[in-house]
């Protein structure tokens, strides 16, 4: 079967009788990124995923534990972070006091999770739910290059003793497998507001080379680790650390890799130095990428070989995922835990708080400015507006930045918005605020307002005489933003870092020295996505308002004229073309891009809808 592991164990002779075995089975069991996806339900479509998220993965938990026995195979089971937040769900229990009935704490208790690694995610609701979750917990929470001034039960790192199976009849002593867990160094800024005064984060890098040798030390077997972070392409500058980097420090047995939602091994990344795609080896160390939202559970079998000094080592490995499918079945116990959160959540979020006459979806975010962008935009500069009344900021023109997010890219041709005319809901509200996000205020320059615009536009591919994509495949789409209050053209001729023409505001050339009000996000202000980092002295205000209240009193106030009519910005690459891939669901509403000709062609092996577009 496509499943089978393949032999690892040679036909040598069996040890003499009364000799320490010298060869082991270790099979490491891994999820990444489940983002609280509990029974596989999208909450702002009330609708499945295509599988039942964790209920799924505690089947071929279940499974893979079984052919591991059946094998004569010590297993672990561990998680690479972002467990706590990405789904309404998780949004309701962090407010909530933490209990063992709390559904992924008892989800993970019953499943036996040995360790577990930190995201960054995993601080979005804050520090003292964080500790609240890790106290209720069976198994440790680490965060190696975490530092904090209260660490309550989190951990730096972790030795989890895994009993090894005898080998003909010869008892093995317990493996002691050491645990360590990073996050990105950029989690520093992307939460920066829970950080601030409660915690720090330290260079990855350095604290994996500071720590291994203390876990060997302590007697650490084989070391894993947990990293919570990426795979770059050659030639390609993450925002995240690269993970190729963190394998090469001595002392690293294994990896478990996460944080961009791509699967490895496989196709999601080309090979290059130091990746091999097909063994599944990043810096030669025995690697694996499940996906995320309980999309894969990592299988990672490791031959393991000791020598006179009693050291192990790995001399072979296989590295798989296996997909967690509609066919998948789910576990009842899991199903059962998540139960009347999840029912809870579906009512609440049913609530009616709102009326729109027209469609309003992000199918084309990509290539106009949408009803969504200006939607949005309007209740963060509301907002704004209302917390600098009566201070000096209230004279400066007020602007507002909102981000392509849920479109499309490494979640699918299912992952756009969608509010049809008539009533809306508050799931609704909930798809336009995917990340918990306060509003911010920044005092920004004309000279800070084109670098904003410039990196922005780098989501686009540089366009060339051949039709090829629109966007940049390696630039995920909410890195593009757009600023409303001025008018601006983007030419993705041009080289990256030269793309803006023609910004004005109120029809006059923006100055350099010019200064605005920009209405915008705490990731965004803290430098998410690669834009630049507000300093503290910029931050005129953090409103205390809920985005998701916002956004209600946008829909159901009189519309306030904040700026003109003119959509913010348009694409100025006369005799150009290039493809933009969106959701089949948009095919009805390319009237609402008439003006780039739009022509349908063909659909993507994923299940994009082609549209070329002439800019």
């Amino acid at each position: 079967m496509a499943n089978e592991l393949r032999t690892y164990v040679s036909a040598d002779a069996p040890p003499a009788e009364g000799a320490a075995p010298t060869e082991a089975r270790l099979r490491i069991l891994a999820t990444t990124d489940l983002h609280m996806q509990i029974v596989g339900h999208d909450y702002v479509r009330d609708r499945s995923v295509g599988h039942h998220g964790l209920a799924g993965i505690a089947t071929l938990i279940r499974t893979a534990r079984k052919e591991a026995t059946a094998k004569n195979a010590a297993c672990v089971l561990l998680d690479n972070g972002d467990l706590l937040q990405g789904s309404a769900m998780g949004n309701q229990l962090a407010q909530m006091p933490v209990t063992p009935a709390h559904p992924l704490v008892a989800c993970l208790n019953y499943l036996g999770y040995d360790a577990l690694g930190l995201g960054n995610h995993d601080l979005d609701h804050g520090l003292p739910y964080l500790r609240a979750v890790a106290g209720a917990l069976d198994m440790p929470l680490i965060s190696t290059n975490l530092h904090l001034t209260e660490p309550g039960p989190l951990r730096r790192w972790s030795i989890v003793s895994c009993p090894l199976p005898a080998v003909n009849g010869q008892p093995m002593p317990p493996l002691r497998i050491g645990l360590l867990s990073v996050l990105p160094s950029k989690t520093s800024i992307w939460n920066r507001d829970v950080l601030e005064n409660g915690a720090r984060i330290t260079c990855p890098l350095e604290s994996l080379r500071s720590a291994a040798p203390l876990l060997r030390a302590g007697g650490a077997d084989l070391i894993v680790l947990l990293a919570h972070m990426g795979i770059a392409h050659e030639g390609e500058t993450l925002t995240e650390d690269d993970v190729c980097a963190m394998a090469e420090v001595d002392g690293i047995d294994a990896v478990i890799t996460g944080h961009t939602h791509r699967r490895f091994p496989g196709l999601d990344h080309p090979a290059r130095s130091g990746v091999d795609t097909q063994a599944g080896t990043l810096s030669q160390r025995p690697a694996v990428m499940p996906g995320f939202g309980g999309s894969d559970l990592a299988v990672l079998d490791l031959a393991l070989e000791r020598d006179p000094q009693g050291h192990w080592t790995v001399s072979r490995h296989e590295s798989r995922l296996r997909r967690n499918t509609a066919h998948t079945l789910a576990d009842p116990v899991v199903l059962s835990a998540a139960r009347g959160s999840h029912m809870k959540v579906r009512r609440h979020l049913e609530e009616v708080v709102g009326h729109t006459k027209t469609a309003l979806h992000n199918f084309f975010s990509l290539a106009t400015p949408t009803a969504i962008d200006a939607l949005t935009a309007r209740a963060q500069a509301t907002v704004i507006r209302e917390g600098v009344r009566g201070a000096p900021e209230s004279k400066l023109p007020i602007l507002s930045a909102t981000a392509a997010h849920t479109a499309g890219g490494l979640g699918g041709p299912g992952h756009f918005l969608h509010i049809p005319p008539g009533p809306v809901q508050r799931r609704h509200i909930a798809g336009l605020i995917p990340y918990r996000n306060e509003v911010w205020a920044l005092r920004v320059s004309g000279a800070d307002l084109r670098r904003w615009l410039e990196t922005s536009a780098e989501v686009f591919a540089p366009l060339g005489a051949a039709i090829g994509p629109l966007i940049d495949p390696s630039r995920p789409p909410f890195h593009f933003d757009t600023i409303h209050g001025v008018t601006y053209n983007i030419d993705p001729r041009r080289p990256r870092g030269d793309r803006i023409t023609a910004l004005t505001w109120q029809e006059a050339p923006v100055q350099p020295k010019q200064v605005f009000l920009l209405a915008t996000n705490q990731f965004r202000a803290a430098g998410g996505g690669g834009f630049d980092c507000a300093p503290k002295t910029a931050v005129a205000l953090r409103s205390p308002v809920p985005l998701a209240e916002a956004l209600i009193a946008a829909l159901t106030a009189p519309c306030e004229q904040l700026w003109p009519d003119t959509p913010p910005w348009r694409f100025d690459a006369s005799g150009a073309s290039a493809i933009l891939q969106t959701t089949p669901e948009a095919l009805p509403y390319l009237e609402d891009i008439a003006h780039l000709s739009p022509a349908p062609c063909g659909m993507t092996a994923s299940g994009f809808a082609k549209i070329r577009l002439h800019l």
